[in-house]
């Protein structure tokens, strides 16, 4: 299973037993950090944020394209982390390359110009089609 960062937050929306719930309030107690959820009949449900973040009983629901609890396969930092050295090497240089088609630069960055760049063959101004 994946691990995944995500931002927890009023508005955040998970699935909770099997329920779709949102958070609607969070709360700093001396017991620790609280957050109040709703579910889809607006009855109200308070618990801990450590039993919200670490409980098999919830998932959060992503609100966007990106790394999911519940995907298949592991995320790329995880995927690439594990590469040995030549592999990243191959890697790190692949992705200068779509760098430096994009934008000129094997960095990406003007600020961070090698000697030479850009080519005249990958010139910001020319057309992505005509590189």
């Amino acid at each position: 299973m994946s691990r995944a960062a995500a931002g927890v937050g009023v508005g955040t929306c998970f699935r909770y037993d099997g329920e779709a719930v949102e958070v609607v309030e969070m709360a700093a107690t001396t017991a620790g950090n609280e957050v109040v959820l709703k579910d889809g009949h607006g009855q109200l449900l308070r618990l801990s944020l450590k039993e919200l973040l670490f409980s098999d009983r919830a998932v959060i629901s992503p609100d966007g394209p990106g790394p999911s609890a519940d995907d298949e396969g592991e995320i790329a930092s995880v995927v690439l982390g594990q590469l040995a050295e030549p592999e990243k090497r191959k890697v790190l240089e692949r992705a200068e390359h779509v760098r430096e088609v994009l934008t000129g630069y094997r960095s990406g960055s003007p600020e961070l110009a090698r000697d030479g760049e850009p080519r005249s063959e990958y010139l910001p101004e020319r057309p992505l089609e005509a590189r």
